[in-house]
Parts: C-alpha cells; sequence; structure tokens
C-alpha cells in the first residue's frame, strides 16, 4: 500500500477541503480517507506530503496528441522538405510526437484524456503502448479518426462520408480500430475556404443514424459544432457531447439543458485574445479570424453557463496552436467565464468524469481509481496552483 500523510484533501464533489487527512491507496484504487489522521502505518510506504493539497487526477476532455499545429521550431522533426514535401514516413514523427504530448500532459496532472481525433489511428497504438507500459501517458481513451463531409483540416484526422448508410459504415470502421467515441465534425474548421457557421455538415438523417449506430455499440458520439444549425441537427439527432459550440443562440441552450447535453466549451479554441506564440506564427488576417471567432465563442459559452449548461474541461490541446501540458489553463479560462474556482476544478475532475461516463473517476473517494494530483496550495483560493503541479499518482503509482 501507499499511504500519503499530512494530506488536505479537496475530494471533487465538496466544496470543503479535508484538513489533515490521510490517504491510503491500495494498488490501483483508494482504499480510505482518515480526516486528522495520527495513526501510524508499519510496513508500508508512506510519503509526507507536509500539508501540501490533493485532488482527483485531472480530465481533459479533448485533446489531440498526434497534433502540433504550433511547433517550437528549435525541436520540428525532419518529417517533411525544405519545400514543404512531406515524407512517406511522416507518421512515424506523429508517433514520436504524440508520446512526448502523453508524458508532457500526465505530468501537468491529466491522469485521463480523451483524444478527439488522431492521425491515420496513430492514436490506436499510443493507446495500446500506454496500457502496456511501453510509454508512460494518461488514461487515453481514443476517437480514431473523426467522420467528416469534407477534407479534414488536418491530414489524416478524417474520413470523409455521406448519406445514412455512409454513417453507419464508418461508425462501423472506427469500432473496428477499437475506439472509445464517436467524433463527428458537423462544421467547417475555423480556417476553411468558404467556412459557413450556418451549414450543417450532415443532415439530421445522417446525423441520427451515425448517433444510432454508435450508441448500438454503447460508444458516446462527440460532435464539433460551431454555429446555431450544426448544434441544433446534432442535438436534435441525440448526440452526447458538444464540442466548441461557438455561436450558439437561446434556442440552442434551451435544447441542450432540455437533453442534459454537455458542452466542451475549449475556451483557447479559440482565445479572443491569442497567446504571443501563436500570434507570431500566424498571419495577420488568420489572427484577426481567430479573434472575432473567439470572441463569439466566448459571448456563447458565457451565456450557456449563466442559463445552466453542463459544462467539462477540454482545450483542444494540439490545435490552434494550444501546448500539451499546459491544458490546467483552461481552469482559468473558464474562471474568465464567470465559474468559481470550485466550479472549475469540479469541471475538470468529476464532472468531466460524468460527461464521459468514466466509471469511479473524477472523485477522491473509497473504492475508486487512485488517480491524484497533488497541489502546493489550496484550488479553492488560488486557483493559479492546477498550472504548477507538485506531484502526479495515476493509478496508484507515483508519476516521476
Amino acid at each position: 500500500m501507499l499511504v500519503l500523510k499530512n494530506a488536505n484533501v479537496f475530494d471533487g464533489i465538496n466544496e470543503k477541503i479535508v484538513k489533515n487527512a490521510t490517504v491510503v491507496l491500495d494498488g490501483a484504487e483508494i482504499k480510505e480517507i482518515i480526516p486528522n489522521c495520527n495513526k501510524a502505518f508499519e510496513n508500508e510506504e508512506v510519503i509526507d506530503l507536509k500539508g501540501k493539497y490533493v485532488t482527483p487526477g485531472f480530465i481533459d476532455c479533448h485533446v489531440h496528441f498526434m497534433l502540433d499545429e504550433v511547433p517550437d521550431k528549435e525541436r520540428m522533426l525532419n518529417d517533411h522538405s525544405a519545400g514543404g514535401v512531406i515524407f512517406s514516413n511522416v507518421d512515424s514523427y506523429v508517433a514520436f510526437r504524440a508520446v512526448e504530448n502523453a508524458k508532457k500532459t500526465l505530468k501537468a496532472g491529466f491522469t485521463t484524456v480523451v483524444d478527439g481525433g488522431g492521425v491515420d489511428y496513430v492514436d490506436v497504438a499510443l493507446k495500446d503502448a500506454i496500457k502496456l507500459g511501453y510509454v508512460e501517458g494518461p488514461d487515453y481513451h481514443i476517437s480514431g479518426k473523426q467522420i467528416t463531409a469534407w477534407t479534414s483540416h488536418f491530414r489524416g484526422l478524417g474520413q470523409e462520408t455521406y448519406g445514412p448508410f455512409g454513417m453507419r459504415r464508418m461508425v462501423r470502421e472506427q469500432l473496428y480500430w477499437g475506439v472509445d467515441q464517436i467524433k463527428i465534425e458537423n462544421s467547417a474548421p475555423i480556417r476553411s475556404v468558404g467556412r459557413s457557421l450556418a451549414k450543417s455538415a450532415f443532415t439530421l438523417e445522417e446525423m441520427s443514424a451515425a448517433v444510432d449506430e454508435a450508441h448500438s455499440a454503447d460508444l458516446l458520439v462527440s460532435v464539433h459544432a460551431r454555429g446555431i444549425k450544426p448544434v441544433e441537427v446534432a442535438v436534435e439527432a441525440g448526440v452526447d457531447l458538444i464540442c466548441h459550440g461557438t455561436g450558439m443562440d437561446e434556442k440552442c441552450i434551451e435544447m441542450l439543458l432540455d437533453k442534459g447535453i454537455y458542452v466542451l466549451p475549449t475556451l483557447a479554441s479559440p482565445n479572443p485574445n491569442p497567446e504571443p506564440h501563436i500570434v507570431a506564427a500566424k498571419s495577420t488576417r488568420v489572427i484577426e479570424l481567430l479573434k472575432e471567432t473567439g470572441r463569439i465563442q466566448w459571448e456563447s459559452i458565457r451565456n450557456a453557463y449563466k442559463a445552466g449548461v453542463k459544462m467539462a474541461l477540454s482545450t483542444d490541446a494540439g490545435g490552434v496552436g494550444i501546448k500539451h501540458g499546459e491544458n490546467a489553463k483552461e481552469m482559468l479560462r473558464m474562471k474568465e467565464i464567470g465559474m468559481s474556482n470550485f466550479e472549475s476544478l469540479k469541471a475538470a475532475t468529476s464532472e468531466a468524469a460524468k460527461a464521459m461516463r468514466f466509471d469511479k473517476k473524477g472523485v477522491l473517494k473509497e473504492g475508486y481509481v487512485a488517480d491524484l494530483v497533488i497541489l502546493n496550495d489550496n484550488p479553492l483560493e488560488n486557483l493559479e496552483t492546477v498550472c504548477s503541479v507538485a506531484g502526479v499518482i495515476k493509478g496508484g503509482k507515483v508519476v516521476n
């Protein structure tokens, strides 16, 4: 067993810190949490946290480990020629990037993530490698390829189809690869030629067929939706998650509330105030587009939050220049739209677990998975502490 003594515990559901507690882990499971504990533990591995704070492992409901839209130019891998020709072994480079992104994310306190779309099924291999201990990474849930109506905005990310039969066939193809959810792109990417937020990529009939096929296999359906019509069609078809939710009106919000659907707000994708490294990497035209779309998105998400729409932390890390390993910044952005520290923390723990229907995760409780984050300060008072974690435990094992 592993014993964490002198800990202050945020359990993920109560707005109260359990002080001077001892957390006892038995393998990959939380055995007990003992408040005001002075018990001596002999013949057990004991870590004295000296008053540090413990929370459930963080959960990011939307990342892209295979993507790195704004890479560090000093560490760019040699996956294409100086003239821009992509080499035939490019996916080998994608895989190595993904391994590093997984490690960065785990060490940032995110013990569970959902990948919203990989590249040519590299995510399938990465999931297997993490599970079998070849590489370090979070508990990794995958989508395989996004189902799209047109060429995807990243190479190898999407699979095009149309018609109800085509949607069912594409869902079944993802099932073959062992995905954990189905991801559908129902609106054009931000920088697409001829992009229109007014157009739903798929009809209600098409979307309903995909949802029916996915639900028959007990898989959640997450939909990339920017614009009123894309959201309306997805919600009416019975999807489980709306990703982004840009430009939603009152009717969209009412539909979400009526069906109890979670929104994955991705407030950095895009941010009305892009970070300096994104500004440096993009043209003025693209930056202005990101700013305007971000303004619409934040207003939409703020209105949805005020109305009571359920939300779970999601970053879209890998896209739009969002850095892997900086996922916790999303909690600070959620605070900016009006959430309290407590609500932001729940969005990254217990609410994220509910949104993704993860069993025995997101809460520090007897019998739950022993995924924990150790923080230097009280996150209910100082939320910024989540951006510099003091330690991570995944499945009962300390992450080095």
